[in-house]
């Protein structure tokens, strides 16, 4: 079971700091949305406000239920996956440990074996994550996220750091979660996953909403660019 994604009007501040401002984005099950921007943007203080790590104002709703104002676990127990920057495998654990951990949370409906999704993991089940490369890391975390049964992802950043081969992989492994029916809110700074995914974007600049369309859109690469430079 898969659920629309809504977040509406969520500002985030650090103390006096301005991290993000009136950030509003539907993302409906069975598509994928990318949050693009420069460092500083406000793209990972979006994705860890939806998820509950870091106080948000505003509303997050899943599949109808409210999550604005409930913690980060009950929100990944209500469904919604959060894979985060930099991995955070529990490097002491095995592959087979760290799959168990987020599964037992899962919810029977909403179960799935990550390793159909990720059968290049099957391999390294025995193996203490902290032993793995960061690819297969990488890859541990998101067969995480699917292990506690999610009815939408979130990835921040999940190509970050990969060789292109691994990217491919990546961006491939995205397309199918989209394609099983979850709702993907996507960080990147790299306008062609955005572009192979056929996702719809969202720009931030400075925490604010600077331009809403297709990562096919013409005009983006430009767009960015200037962006970027600014």
């Amino acid at each position: 079971m898969t659920s629309d994604l809504i977040i509406e009007n969520l500002d985030v501040h650090y103390g006096g700091v301005r991290a993000l401002t009136n950030l509003t984005v539907t993302v409906r099950a069975g598509t994928c949305t990318t949050l693009l921007g420069a460092n500083g943007a406000g793209k990972t203080s979006a994705l860890r406000g939806i998820g509950g790590l870091i106080r948000a104002s505003g509303t997050v709703t899943l599949g109808g239920r409210r999550l604005d104002g409930k913690s980060a676990a009950r929100r990944a127990g209500a469904g919604l996956g959060h894979v985060l920057e930099g991995r955070h495998v529990f490097p002491g654990l095995t592959v087979a440990e760290n799959i168990a951990v987020a599964r037992r949370r899962a919810p029977r409906e909403t179960r799935r074996d990550p390793l159909e999704l990720l059968p290049e993991l099957r391999s390294h089940l025995d193996r203490p994550a902290g032993g793995l490369s960061g690819g297969q890391q990488q890859m541990l975390a998101i067969a995480r996220a699917i292990a506690g049964g999610p009815r939408a992802v979130m990835l921040d950043e999940p190509t970050n750091g990969l060789s292109p081969k691994l990217v491919a992989r990546t961006i491939e492994i995205i397309a199918e979660l989209r394609d099983l029916g979850y709702a993907v809110l996507l960080v990147e700074q790299r306008l062609e996953v955005a572009q192979e995914l056929g996702s719809d974007v969202v720009v931030l600049r400075h925490g604010e909403t600077a331009h809403r369309g297709s990562g096919t859109d013409p005009a983006l690469p430009d767009l960015l660019h200037s962006m970027y430079l600014s």
